[in-house]
């Protein structure tokens, strides 16, 4: 299944780039996003005009139970593995669960990109998909878990804006 969200972000590429690169910003994300309980840096690299990194997160559980199987809040967890390129302001992902179960099903894939709209705003685009490979008596189950996933994944993301527009005026700015 294919997605893509468009986002207003009240700061300039240059601060917006600043802030999603910027150590302190995971911290400050955690404190503030509400639907996160889990975000861990496990590497991040800077080579030239590539940022490479792998981060943990863990957001708060959203589905019980598929079927009648339960879903230990571990399948939730994700680790992305990203590579930002400076020059293109865009950053390719691949979130991978940290269950062997779950990644075995999941695919996440996909480009997020800055783009200035004046004004000092920036308009955050996110273009990806996400797959469900369930076995064949499943596969009326995968539909609805990739759009929970999105919608789940979607809700991430704009939980997200405000708490960017705050690092960006009260960190980004002031420094």
């Amino acid at each position: 299944m294919r997605f893509e969200t468009r986002q207003r972000i009240q700061g300039t590429v240059d601060e917006v780039e600043r802030a999603l690169l910027d150590e302190r910003y995971f911290d400050f994300l955690l404190k503030n996003h509400g639907v996160l309980l889990e975000l861990q840096p496990l590497e991040v690299k800077t080579e030239g005009d590539l940022v490479k990194r792998r981060v943990r997160y863990r957001p708060r559980p959203v589905i019980q139970s598929i079927g009648p199987k339960q879903v230990p809040p571990e399948y939730f967890a994700f680790i992305e593995t990203s590579t930002y390129d400076k020059r293109r302001k865009e950053l390719t992902f691949s979130n991978a669960p940290t269950s062997q179960t779950i990644s075995k099903m999941l695919v996440n894939t996909g480009k997020l990109s800055l783009r200035d709209l004046g004004g000092g705003q920036t308009e955050r685009s996110l273009d990806g998909e996400i797959t469900l490979k369930l076995p064949f008596l499943m596969k009326p189950l995968a539909m609805i878990g990739e759009k929970i996933i999105q919608s789940e994944g979607l809700k991430i993301l704009d939980n997200e804006v405000p708490v960017l527009n705050r690092f960006i005026a009260e960190v980004i700015r002031k420094a």
